[in-house]
């Protein structure tokens, strides 16, 4: 529901509920000009309304002109969403009652009308009645009313005599009633007491000052939008041209070591040494689990993870072809998928190509056929990570040597925080734990 009430009056328009205003009429057309527009826009909006009347307009002829406005009047009135009675009547029902009793009344008839679904309940009354004995005492009811009404669904018209009502009379209506109409020169004139006038003058530059802050802050968070989108722009620019950089250096360094793999080829074939010629091959293995690493992160999206499952298929394929063991010796790789940080992967890829390398030279021996399997699975939920190479050749012997692949590996195992277990019997099994 909204927080403002259409009065009907086009001199008024739509107020706020609890407003208590006022007009002074001379005549019973006046009346009629004001309360008869004031029903019908309580009525259309599904408002309870009474209207007490009194002198030069009763009962009976206010009914007649709300019926030419609302054709449905009777309808409206046997429903008891209006009551229209004259003050005589009204007051021999409710008896004489002070200003505290009156306003409770009209606040509980507010609640009951609220209960039957109404919207809300809008009130008049004429004081043509009142003696000069009783003014006080009712311009006393008059100012309670102001301050009692404020927080209710309630519309508070008071109509006043201007022939009755002398020039400090006029001053103590306007002082209790937010603003008054008066009729001059055939149209409707609003008249606002000092109190209210002050309160919409202070409103009115707490509006402008409100609406200045507005604008500024507005403007501030505007030209912090572009500075944020121009910031996030050349973020996103050079968030790209770093990908790039760093995938031009993954590719960079993978055909430099190419290059270093060539070389040592040559010298390899060169060497009629063979335990030197072997040297070199471990090491051109080595340069290739390198290679693989820096290929991987080429053609991944990301530049510093890698798939670590897919690179451990590639470097497997690739020893087993360097050592010639195709067709009699097959590896089966198990990993979990999960993506690998290069400062992690090269030391694992390093260590794998160890593990599967001394697993094919040494398993299987006199071109005995085998099987290796490579499992691989990152730290999770505090558990280790473990890299393990198990064969099913001949074992390995029951004092492992210390040469210089398994020096190297242990060197390498430290720099993932790596502890490296070999066992033997039916085959062998290398197994690293990292992390965790």
């Amino acid at each position: 529901m909204s927080d403002l009430a259409n009065t009907g009056i086009p001199a008024v328009g739509s107020i706020p509920w609890g407003s208590h205003f006022c007009q002074f009429y001379e005549t019973a057309d006046d009346l009629v000009d004001t309360l008869v527009p004031y029903f019908k826009a309580g009525l259309d909006a599904n408002e309870q309304c009474m209207w007490v009347t009194s002198p030069p307009l009763r009962a009976h002829e206010a009914l007649d002109a709300l019926r030419n406005a609302v054709p449905d009047a009777d309808a409206r009135l046997k429903k008891g969403q209006i009551e229209i009675v004259d003050h005589g009547d009204w007051y021999l029902r409710t008896g004489k009652l002070g200003a505290d009793e009156v306003i409770a009344g009209w606040i509980q008839r507010k609640e009951q009308a609220l209960a039957r679904g109404y919207d809300g309940f809008r009130l008049t009354g004429n004081t043509y009645f009142l003696e000069a004995e009783d003014w006080d005492s009712f311009t006393e009811y008059e100012a309670k009313v102001n301050d009692c009404f404020c927080d209710h669904r309630l519309l508070a018209l008071c109509s006043y005599c201007l022939a009755k009502s002398s020039a400090g009379d006029v001053m103590d209506v306007v002082k209790n009633h937010q603003f008054a109409l008066a009729r001059r020169h055939g149209d409707w004139t609003l008249i606002e007491n000092g109190a209210l006038k002050r309160a919409k003058e202070e409103l009115r530059r707490a509006n402008e000052e409100l609406e200045r802050r507005v604008e500024a802050r507005t403007a501030d968070l505007s030209t912090a939008l572009a500075v944020l989108q121009q910031t996030t722009a050349n973020l996103e620019r050079a968030v790209a041209d770093k990908d790039v950089l760093l995938r031009e250096v993954h590719h960079r360094v993978k055909n430099n070591l190419q290059i270093i793999n060539s070389l040592l080829t040559l010298k390899a074939l060169r060497s009629s040494d063979v335990s030197i010629r072997e040297a070199f091959n471990d090491t051109l293995r080595r340069v290739t689990a390198m290679s693989l690493v820096h290929e991987a992160l080429y053609q991944h999206e990301a530049t510093s993870e890698i798939d670590f499952g897919r690179y451990l298929q590639a470097l497997c394929d690739a020893l087993v072809d360097s050592f010639g063991v195709a067709g009699r010796v097959s590896v089966t790789v198990a990993a979990d998928g999960a993506p690998v940080h290069l400062d992690t992967a090269i030391p694992l890829g390093l260590i794998a190509t160890e593990a599967l390398g001394n697993a094919l030279k040494h398993a299987f021996p006199g071109g005995a056929a085998g099987h290796v399997v490579v499992t691989f699975r990152r730290p999770h939920g505090g558990q280790p990570g473990v890299l393990a190479v198990r064969d099913d050749g001949v074992g390995a012997p029951a004092t492992p040597g210390n040469g210089t692949g398994l020096r190297l590996v242990q060197a390498i195992a430290k720099q993932v925080g790596g502890r490296v277990d070999i066992a033997g019997g039916q085959g062998t099994t290398f197994t690293l734990s990292y992390g965790g």
